[in-house]
């Protein structure tokens, strides 16, 4: 039987719909209504889930992991702590759960944090972005640099566990020299014990599309805050996440290395696995608590556990017919290669896709041979 221990929720609601954002979300102008339908959607999809958990040959146990994601979960209020306590109320948590909520800057109170506290959260991740205002209206984000530090104070006061997300690659950095060294000495006065870096990756009718820095300059800014955070203490422990010894995600974790996470919420994607080599994803729908079903079998299972061993620094088992590969990987300082593993570099977590695109294809080649 296959236990499921982790949940991942989409709370789709925002106050402003940035234009680069590619998350399911809705614009948050009529919340009593938006709330009691979010409602009515997961109190329906929980009973579907349960469902499709039991014909796969799972069941859950009390949860470990909590992540609330978005859109801007902070939305969901003081009452989103009572439905959301009430709903998992028959599935139950481990006193030691890590229980995670994005909260972005403008979005949050005192009473929204102690109503969340009291249910069991113990980790905010916060969207700040940047802390250069010129930058955050070129993204067209909702909050200001005022809020962004406000929030900050707050949970350094209070001692929180919180993360940052911190945005690369933005329009105008090259023309306007974003100075990204200034923004984390900024940020880390504040003790974060975790970062998540990402590099902007806009769609085609992006306003800006024109202006994004090129794939040089974006790879010298990557590798200055990887090299940056680690002098600083930070395990640059994933291909986007940074995170002071023993703060780590945990919930990313479970994904990374291939186990169960059970999801729920439009769009919200989970992973049960019910044994080594057979596995279901799910996505729910957006216009009813239907989900979409993907099983995967063997071949699309060890391509995945590669891919994600290798985002992280644990690095993947070395297979002897592939260790000429890696030898050239190595040879452009791509990875780190011992007699028993293959772990990436910094540049090499930069080039990920491309290593998987050149794993693929030697994959492939071996198979025809």
């Amino acid at each position: 039987m296959t236990q499921v221990s982790s949940l991942y929720l989409h709370v789709p609601f925002c106050m402003h719909l940035c234009n680069y954002c590619d998350f399911y979300k809705r614009k948050f102008d009529d919340p009593g209504p938006q709330i009691e339908s979010f409602h009515q959607f997961l109190l329906k999809s929980f009973s579907r889930h349960e469902e499709l958990l039991k014909g796969w040959g799972g069941e859950w146990k009390p949860l470990e992991t909590i992540y609330l994601g978005g859109g801007t979960p902070s939305l969901w209020g003081p009452k989103g702590a009572r439905f959301f306590k009430n709903l998992i109320h028959p599935i139950g948590k481990e006193p030691t759960c890590e229980f995670t909520m994005e909260v972005d800057p403008g979005t949050w109170s005192e009473e929204l944090i102690d109503a969340w506290k009291e249910i069991g959260l113990n980790r905010i991740s916060i969207g700040t972005q940047t802390l250069n205002p010129e930058f955050l209206q070129i993204m067209d984000r909702a909050h200001s640099i005022e809020e962004s530090l406000q929030l900050l104070e707050y949970l350094q006061k209070n001692q929180w566990n919180f993360s940052l997300d911190f945005l690369l690659g933005l329009p105008f950095s090259k023309e306007k020299l974003r100075d990204i060294k200034k923004e984390l000495d900024q940020l880390l006065q504040y003790s974060p014990t975790h970062i998540s870096l990402y590099i902007l990756n806009a769609r085609s009718k992006y306003p800006h599309v024109q202006s994004l820095p090129d794939d040089d300059f974006i790879r010298e800014e990557y590798l200055l805050v990887s090299n940056y955070l680690r002098s600083k203490g930070f395990h640059h422990y994933e291909v986007s996440n940074f995170a002071l010894p023993g703060f780590e995600s945990l919930h990313n974790q479970r994904y990374w290395r291939g186990e169960s996470v059970a999801a729920l919420g439009p769009t919200g994607t989970g992973f049960v696995s019910m044994n080594k080599n057979q596995a279901v994803r799910y996505k729910w729908k957006v216009s009813s608590p239907e989900a979409e079903i993907e099983h995967l079998g063997e071949r699309e299972l060890s391509l995945e556990r590669t891919y994600l061993s290798l985002r992280t620094s644990q690095g993947v088992v070395v297979e002897e017919d592939k260790r000429k590969l890696y030898a050239t990987w190595e040879a452009q300082e791509y990875v780190q290669l011992t007699e028993e593993k293959v772990k990436l570099t910094a540049l090499g977590f930069l080039m990920l896709d491309s290593l998987m695109d050149d794993l693929f294809k030697w994959e492939t080649y071996t198979l025809q041979k």
